[in-house]
């Protein structure tokens, strides 16, 4: 097979990949909505977690895919839907604070988090670029958050702790899955956390929802968008493999920027864009050089 033939048969994946990346991107904004018309982080996770649970385990079933996992495997996973659970309320709440292109731009900072704490446990090693390409992320988020002026400190602090959470249960999945078919220690965390969700929810709130037709038109939307992300990354994974899609979904925090614009009214300062395009081009450089670092090692 030809590079050009590679090219076109890969090219529904990338497009695929790049609409889930957007579809993330959407689901966040959407939530937004949801929760300016009465919805609460809570009560958005836990039908959103519910509903994506449900659509791995269709897929799962639908490609007759074992659901079966060794004991220690699956309690584990089990166990990591805790974290689940922590870093998606956290990103959720920090919504309620932060403009939603903010937010997940923060979060964001995680590909190049996730490096260093492999470093940091002895699983790779820390090379000068990528230790350059952090420091350029943290300036480049600094001029974006336009540290000094406005933007909520507790909000920040949400966004960066759910990317670090978000770092842990990624270098934690690393080891547990290790050769094994990452969907069905998926499904087991998804269904983890959504049952804690559901638990916690009617414990705090009862479950409250959005009251009016765009509130929950909203609310809907973003449980449908991100059930599809979900599905559309394991399509995603098989057709074009992980070291592109995760350069690929760089376009989420470029579609935050702009869905918030366009549905939010929330328009960065020339400066904070400035500073996204950094961060962006920071996370992208990281990727890249650890991509090519590994495809080096493999020759």
């Amino acid at each position: 097979m030809t590079p050009n033939t590679r090219s076109l048969t890969s090219l529904p994946g990338v497009i695929l990949v790049i609409f889930v990346a957007i579809s993330f991107a959407t689901n966040s904004t959407l939530a937004k909505i949801a929760f300016d018309h009465g919805a609460t982080p809570l009560s958005l996770l836990t039908w959103r977690t519910a509903l994506a649970a449900i659509s791995v385990f269709v897929i799962l079933k639908v490609w007759r895919l074992s659901m079966v996992l060794p004991v220690r495997v699956r309690w584990a996973a089990i166990g990591m839907g805790g974290l689940v659970a922590l870093y998606s309320y956290w990103l959720m709440s920090s919504l309620l604070y932060l403009p939603v292109a903010l937010a997940v731009l923060t979060f964001y900072l995680y590909p190049i988090l996730t490096s260093l704490g492999s470093w940091a446990i002895g699983q790779e090693r820390l090379t000068y670029r990528i230790v350059v390409c952090l420091i350029t992320a943290f300036i480049g988020l600094g001029l974006a958050l336009d540290i000094g002026g406005n933007i909520n400190s507790f909000g920040i602090t949400l966004a960066i702790g759910a990317a670090v959470v978000f770092t842990v249960l990624l270098l934690i999945n690393n080891n547990l899955v290790d050769g094994q078919d990452s969907r069905p220690i998926s499904l087991h965390m998804m269904s983890s956390a959504a049952l804690l969700f559901f638990l916690m929810d009617v414990n705090a709130e009862g479950m409250a929802l959005p009251v009016s037709f765009e509130g929950i038109a909203a609310f809907i939307g973003s449980c449908v968008f991100f059930s599809f992300s979900m599905i559309g990354m394991f399509v995603g994974l098989a057709k074009i493999g992980a070291i592109r899609t995760s350069l690929l979904m760089n376009f989420e925090p470029v579609s935050s920027i702009a869905l918030g614009a366009l549905l939010l009214d929330q328009v960065l300062e020339p400066l904070q864009l400035v500073g996204a395009g950094v961060v962006i081009a920071a996370i992208l450089l990281a990727e890249m050089v650890k991509n090519s670092s590994e495809a080096n090692e493999n020759v």
